[in-house]
């Protein structure tokens, strides 16, 4: 094997990144080493790529960035007995310790150290990627890595439409980003009666309707929380779903909810967000839960079996696939609001 790679990394604590030679890591005794078949682009790596807080403050350049990727097993440690070179693998980012509190209640995915893929350690935006064991996920080796890739994205989702009841329910869903795609699509697939997409963007919108959306909301058109108001005879939504991080958005969706009904917080504000916490919490009897990434591995094994059944297809959320060295293009184009999900190929 050769001795460099190919790599897109943040060289130094400013805007931008550059695409460089590397070394192809070395792999301890846990880890395997991985050829990357995809890897696809987050809003974390946009945000890393510009050098807004908080990562401006977390990531230590020279950093490789990306944390969602599939690829073969092609070197393993020593001590890894679960996977072997051939195995076709996607990757959970959040590298637990398996030590602490959290982790020995079975609380892994908010480990009290964790580290994260492309952020603390060296990522996917590469030719070969390092991982430990305990972070590998066995895939299809039917599953396209376009969608192989996304598994990591599409979890977050799971794990947020899926942390309360969804079957009957009316749902908003705040931010039409990749998360907010995802989530529509799986609250159709559960039995949800009707979804009230809300996003600002042509394309958002268009993407929102193929994933199933049934109301289709422009936040720069219309009165949001009126028409959901309207759309819910007058109740409320039983499901608030923020997937945006919009403080504007959070407050909407606490304004449009029904009593009594529940909050599920996926998006990360980048300022404080000022609340009218009696009326639109304490008195609404509001149930509010924020959600941090994946539950290692629940999560996996659902995303896994509903992308495995042919009932959920994501695909609609792809808007574009390019190369690695194109790398610029893509953060353009996820920044402008006028992508889904960009996948990259080394």
């Amino acid at each position: 094997m050769k001795d460099k790679m190919i790599a897109v990394r943040k060289m130094k604590p400013a805007p931008g990144l550059e695409m460089t030679e590397a070394e192809i890591p070395k792999i301890g005794p846990n880890d395997v080493l991985v050829k990357v078949k995809a890897c696809s682009l987050c809003g974390t790596d946009v945000h890393i790529y510009k050098w807004d807080a908080p990562w401006n403050t977390r990531v230590k350049p020279p950093r490789t960035l990306g944390h969602e990727v599939c690829g073969d097993i092609v070197e393993i440690g020593k001590n890894v007995t679960s996977f072997a070179v051939g195995d076709y693998i996607s990757a959970e980012s959040h590298i637990a310790d398996w030590k602490c509190f959290q982790c020995r209640i079975g609380n892994q995915h908010v480990c009290l150290n964790m580290k994260l893929l492309g952020v603390d350690v060296d990522g996917a935006f590469a030719e070969y990627v390092s991982l430990p064991e305990a972070n590998l996920w066995r895939n299809p080796k039917n599953m396209p890595p376009e969608v192989a890739t996304l598994q990591e994205s599409l979890g977050n989702s799971v794990y947020t439409v899926y942390s309360g009841d969804i079957v009957g329910k009316t749902v908003t869903i705040f931010g039409l980003g990749p998360t907010g795609q995802f989530a529509i699509g799986l609250a159709r697939v559960a039995g949800a009666t009707k979804i009230i997409a809300i996003g600002g963007t042509k394309l958002h919108l268009d993407v929102a309707k193929k994933m199933g959306a049934d109301v289709l909301i422009n936040r720069h058109e219309e009165d949001v929380i009126k028409r959901i108001m309207d759309e819910t005879d007058g109740i409320g939504s039983d499901v608030f779903l923020e997937m945006s991080g919009s403080p504007e958005a959070i407050n909407q969706g606490l304004k449009s909810l029904r009593r009594g009904g529940r909050v599920t917080l996926l998006g990360l504000p980048s300022e404080d967000v000022k609340l009218n916490w009696a009326s639109d919490v304490v008195l609404k009897e509001a149930h509010i839960n924020g959600i941090w990434g994946r539950k290692m591995f629940d999560t996996w094994i659902i995303t896994s079996r509903l992308l495995g059944s042919g009932r959920l297809d994501i695909t609609p959320i792809i808007t574009h696939k390019l190369k690695l060295k194109d790398y610029d293009k893509a953060i353009e184009l996820a920044a402008s609001g006028q992508a889904g999900k960009v996948v990259m190929f080394p």
